[in-house]
């Protein structure tokens, strides 16, 4: 009974579209649509009228984020997980989001240096949900209290140039649960300080960002995946140049690390028991990797178009100091 509902409507707003052969001709991709949002949501007015806003589903709209093309998913589960991502460009980034772990699966950027350079816009937090996406395809605000995870930007907010694109930084879509202190509030702090002076310093650099899963842990009524370490991936856009990041979603000491977090003891990765040293302290360096090892974790190729430079280069090339 439930399935001629859902068959019911879409053919209605099929039919609404603009003829009965554009209907015909389009149904298979409206029903898969149609298919993905349902197990996301219920069966809502909301859900219905994003089963007409078609162009979060569709890939390659917002080139301009991502200048070496749109990343590619190479794992064996590359057409169930495309089916199910919902597409979004922002003004100053753009996201695959894939609603099954309620995680973007990267956020693009291009970052130009005089933006970065001569930009200054008052941070409000204001995280919400994604007006396009709908509502139970998306993580809550309830989802992180008392976890002790900070909602952490992909794109980040210090690095929007306007209002506008300042509060699309806050959509939830671009957010991940990550360890706070000593962590987004440290050392991923700084990373993505060095990012933006890269970006004034090189002119232009093209930036992919998003986490890993190491395992299912999830947070919230939502069940939010957890990553167990977040990527980034800066590319010179003029030389090609690369350098590569992972780290761990945990505390990690630093020579600015004043005190350890509690934590939560739910969420072993949160306590100071796993907090990272690297021996005694870590810097930025540790975590640069090839970019070869953030695909191989990923299942990404982050930029096919591109001839990248040594897909692994040492900190030096890039004035890594910390």
């Amino acid at each position: 009974m439930k399935m001629k509902r859902y068959l019911t409507a879409v053919i209605i707003i099929l039919l609404s579209s603009n003829s009965i052969a554009y209907a015909k001709s389009n149904l298979m991709d409206m029903l898969e649509t149609a298919k993905q949002i349902v197990e996301a949501a219920p069966f809502t007015k909301e859900t219905l009228n994003h089963l007409n806003n078609q162009e979060i589903k569709q890939p390659g709209k917002c080139p301009q984020h991502y200048p070496f093309g749109l990343p590619q998913i190479v794992s064996t589960e590359k057409e169930k997980i495309e089916r199910r991502s919902f597409y979004l460009c922002e003004m100053k980034y753009a996201v695959q989001y894939d609603p099954a772990t309620k995680n973007p699966i990267w956020v693009a950027e291009t970052l130009k240096g005089s933006e970065q350079a001569n930009t200054f816009v008052h941070r409000v937090d204001n995280f919400q949900p994604h007006p396009k996406v709908p509502r139970r395809a998306q993580a809550t605000l309830d989802d992180y209290k008392g976890s002790k995870f900070d909602r952490g930007h992909m794109a980040p907010a210090a690095n929007m140039i306007d209002q506008k694109s300042m509060e699309e930084s806050f959509y939830l879509t671009n957010i991940v649960p990550q360890v706070g202190p000593n962590m987004n509030r440290g050392i991923w702090a700084d990373l993505e300080a060095l990012v933006r002076r890269w970006a004034v310093s090189r002119g232009e650099v093209a930036v992919m960002t998003g986490p890993i899963f190491k395992n299912n842990v999830t947070i919230g009524q939502s069940k939010v995946w957890v990553p167990t370490h977040l990527y980034k991936v800066v590319v010179d856009t003029k030389t090609q140049e690369s350098i590569a990041f992972i780290m761990p979603n945990q505390q990690i000491i630093t020579r600015k690390t004043k005190y350890l977090d509690e934590g939560n003891p739910n969420y072993p990765q949160t306590t100071p028991e796993n907090a990272i040293n690297c021996g005694r302290v870590c810097t930025i360096n540790n975590f640069i990797v090839p970019l070869s090892e953030v695909e191989k974790h990923t299942g990404l190729v982050l930029f096919p178009k591109a001839n990248i430079v040594n897909r692994y280069q040492a900190g030096r090339m890039w004035h890594v100091k910390n």
